[in-house]
């Protein structure tokens, strides 16, 4: 499941809901802000800044900005609604993508099964049609059998084999999609 294309797309977006509504409720909390600023000034009428003898007055700030959200019109609270919608919607659209793959896995092996089944059938059936064909020769050369029931044999062992060819087709076929629902 995990290695499936659509699954770790739903995945994906599942945890992009999940952080979107931790990013509404997280509006409604404080804020805390500090910050600090230093610098250094040289007061002087000539250019004498990098000389040893130049006097620098230092300054230095010290601040905190606190923000506490008491009212917002309510429109914090519908897009932190809205986020919520949109978290469960993204949490139903994995369940039903993780059914969605479970169902398409299922079909995929049954019709392999059954595709391997028939092609077991069509090797008997062919086996079958040459046995016919070959006694219809035998028959028609000691004369015993038509040209024209020779002929329907022939005509049998050659649709035998045309549904064996088809048959180990469909089983490749098959295989493929269970190998690309797979994602071997």
């Amino acid at each position: 499941m995990e290695n499936n294309v659509d699954y770790k797309l739903v995945l994906n977006l599942n945890e992009q809901r999940y952080y979107e509504l931790k990013l509404a409720k997280s509006k409604a909390l404080p804020t805390l802000n500090a910050f600090v600023n230093y610098g250094a000034s040289a007061f002087s009428n000539t250019f004498s800044f990098f000389e040893s003898q130049q006097q620098w007055f230092g300054s230095s700030v010290l601040g905190f900005d606190l923000k506490i959200p008491i009212f917002s019109s309510l429109n914090r609270s519908a897009s932190t609604q809205r986020a919520k919608i949109a978290y469960d919607q993204a949490k139903t659209q994995l369940t039903e993508t993780e059914e969605q793959i479970r169902l398409q896995l299922e079909r995929a092996k049954s019709d392999y099964i059954f595709s391997i089944e028939d092609y077991q059938t069509t090797k008997s059936n062919l086996n079958l049609a040459e046995r016919i064909e070959r006694k219809n020769q035998i028959k028609y050369f000691e004369g015993l059998a038509t040209s024209f029931e020779l002929r329907q044999a022939q005509i049998q062992l050659y649709t035998a084999q045309q549904d064996y060819l088809e048959a180990m087709v469909e089983v490749i076929n098959r295989k493929t999609e269970l190998e690309t629902v797979l994602n071997n």
